[in-house]
């Protein structure tokens, strides 16, 4: 008995580790799909004329025959417009047999782009292979970078956050340029704040990809034993010439955002 039962028992393990070692294999239809995700992002650098993009796809299992497939937009959730704002290259693929993934290519244009994002929402047609029930949108957003120049950086500008709270929303601040070429300063003009207001600045050193290091010229003089240095980091904007220092400290007190636009 006791060896019946390790038989069946020896059998029973056998054919659990055949069917572990069995590899499914799927052998249904060729279903369409974007096969790189369903969303992707991109930068269109000022002075060059566009920037080329490529949007892959791909079917469930190879195809046993050639197939057109054909990349369309849908206008009612994208913000660019074909034909104006970008192009696609080569809207229409021929998918040959046995392949199993293609990509289409996508022309942004510098005319169409902005700073603000743009969005491309893009779908998959074909006549002869059916669309699969997943990843079947493909959104692009893409948005316009500006290269190095501290030329935006000077007048009036208007404060939009100041958690620090020497300032109101929409109030006036004056901005300088210099004195090195990669530098501008905030200068402290109109805080009501400071008893230094006239001699007292931000000193803001941009790095070429839009960083920037605060430092104050002086300690800014609140009265009193309120004497802080200020420093910072952050970040500017090339196109539109914002300045946002997202890491703020006075003295010891750490932790605050100070964002100007240009007036």
């Amino acid at each position: 008995m006791k060896k019946i039962a390790f038989l069946i028992l020896s059998f029973f393990v056998f054919f659990l580790n055949s069917c572990k070692d069995e590899t499914a294999v799927y052998e249904g239809d060729s279903y369409l799909h974007f096969n790189k995700g369903t969303r992707g992002e991109a930068i269109v650098t000022e002075g060059t004329g566009s920037q080329i993009v490529d949007v892959e796809f791909g079917t469930v299992h190879p195809l046993s025959g050639s197939a057109q497939v054909k990349l369309v937009v849908d206008p009612s959730t994208s913000t660019a417009v074909e034909g104006v704002d970008f192009q696609i290259v080569n809207q229409n693929l021929t998918v040959n047999a046995g392949q199993i993934s293609a990509k289409f290519q996508v022309k942004l244009l510098e005319s169409g782009a902005t700073v603000k994002p743009r969005v491309i929402t893009f779908k998959l047609q074909s006549s002869s292979v059916a669309n699969a029930t997943f990843d079947q949108t493909y959104v692009l957003t893409y948005t316009k970078a500006c290269l190095f120049t501290i030329a935006p950086f000077t007048g009036i500008y208007k404060v939009k956050v100041d958690s620090w709270k020497d300032y109101s929303v929409d109030d006036e601040v004056p901005v300088q340029q210099g004195p090195a070429a990669n530098q501008f300063k905030i200068l402290s003009t109109n805080n009501p704040a400071l008893l230094n207001a006239a001699t007292s600045y931000m000193l803001v050193t941009v790095a070429n990809d839009g960083s920037v290091v605060v430092t104050s010229n002086q300690p800014f003089n609140y009265g009193g034993t309120d004497i802080f240095a200020v420093t910072g980091t952050g970040k500017v904007n090339f196109c539109t010439g914002d300045i946002d220092i997202t890491s703020l400290a006075f003295g010891s007190n750490t932790g605050y955002k100070f964002s100007l636009s240009k007036n």
